[in-house]
This record gives C-alpha cells, structure tokens and sequence, in this order.
C-alpha cells in the first residue's frame, strides 16, 4: 500500500488524466461542424481513451494489470449474460412504465410523441449490426478501459478496497470512478441527464472489481447502450 505521499501522486494522476480526456472529448464533441471530426467523434474520442491508459500503465505491469484481459473468460460471459437478460429486461419494463407517466402528467417533458409512447412501434434501429459492432469496439471497450480498468484500478491503489459485495471488493475508488463516469459525460455535452450514468457506472465497476477484467463490463456497457438505441427507435423516433 503506498504511503500517503504516494497516494496523493496516484489520486493526482488519475484525476489529471480525467480532466486531461474530458477536455479532449469535448473538444471534438463541440467542434462536429467540422465534417472529419463530425464523420469520426466515436472513433477519436475512443483513441483518447485507449491511448491514455497505455501512455499512463505502461510502467506498472501494462493495461493488462487493470483488466485489459479476457480472464476469467468463463465468470466475465457469465456475469454479462445474467445482466443482460435480468437486468435490462427490468429497466426496460421500468422505462415504458416511467415515460407512460410522464405522457400523462407531463407530457412536455417526453422528447417525443405521447402517441408513440403509448403504441411503441418496436423496431431495431438501423444497421444494427454495425451498430453492435461500434458500440463494443468504439464505445464500451475504451470507457471501460479508462473509467473502469484505468480510473478505478488506478484510485484502488491509493484506496484500496475495504468491504465486499457479492464477492466483488469495493471502496471509495468504486464510487468515485462511477462518479467521474457520470462527470465526464455530463462535462462534454452538459446535458443534465448524463448526471444518471453514475449508476450504470457502479454496475460495471462492481463487475470490474469481481473478475479484474474489462470483459463483463464491456460486453454489458455495449448491452445498455444498444437497449437504449432500440427504446428510443421504438418510442421516440417516427
């Protein structure tokens, strides 16, 4: 365990890479009217978020150390599939349920038609296939490696896990890695509702710090991303 000097460094030089990404991201964010950019954001802020990590460990055992790995392959499918088809089908009963009240107690602040809430016209959005393939090369897998493998591997050696949850070890580096995920993409497009990615953030860190593999995460961080495409296609898009 480092000393408390060296707890500072490592706290310091998580959070300056944070600042460092979330700075870069919205950047790019905010600059799409230029067409390169525009054509290419996914694909560039991902390289931010793969490089820096490797920049950063590349002295301390690698990306590898912190989670960049498919082991344990076997417990990382599993924890994702048990998510997947318990988790999400859940949220998605609690969505329809949530955005039905809102169609009729305040209708305004549904960003579509009640209409279509109210008949959802369930629908894959287009070229899923390509967009399963984005979200899990191009999305999930670099914020998993940054937020979860990086952020979280990082602070949990200046705090190291102190209890244990379903057999995942957990501390303060877990909370505060989910609430710099909701931070960060709160920073680059400062819409209020990104503030609610801290709680998909504790899912995937608990998952992190249950196998030290970016695996289960990914997978599941892909999942949600690809529910929420398919919900707003169904109930939001004509």
């Amino acid at each position: 365990m480092a000393d408390r000097a060296g707890r500072g460094r490592i706290i310091a030089e998580a959070l300056g890479a944070f600042a460092v990404a979330t700075l870069i991201a919205a950047i790019l964010y905010h600059a799409q009217s230029v067409p390169l950019i525009r054509h290419n954001l996914h694909a560039l802020v991902a390289l931010v978020f793969l490089a820096l990590p490797q920049l950063l460990l590349s002295r301390r055992g690698g990306i590898e150390r912190y989670g960049f790995t498919l082991q344990p392959i076997a417990i990382g499918l599993t924890i994702a599939a048990v998510a997947i088809f318990l988790v999400l089908p859940l949220f998605s009963v609690g969505f329809v349920i949530f955005m039905r009240q809102l169609c009729a107690h305040a209708a305004t602040l549904v960003p579509g038609s009640c209409a279509r809430v109210l008949h959802p016209h369930w629908r894959l959005p287009p070229d899923f296939a390509w967009l399963t393939l984005a979200q899990l090369l191009v999305v999930a897998l670099p914020e998993e490696l940054f937020f979860r493998g990086y952020l979280q591997g990082r602070l949990e050696d200046a705090m190291p896990p102190t209890v244990s949850v379903l057999g995942a070890r957990l501390g303060r580096a877990w909370i505060l890695s989910a609430a710099l995920f909701a931070l960060g993409h709160y920073l680059v497009s400062f819409e209020p509702q990104m503030l609610t990615r801290f709680f998909p953030g504790l899912a995937f860190g608990w998952m992190y710090a249950r196998t030290r593999s970016i695996l289960a995460g990914t997978i599941f961080h892909a999942a949600c991303n690809l529910l929420m495409a398919l919900l707003a296609s169904s109930l939001f898009v004509a």
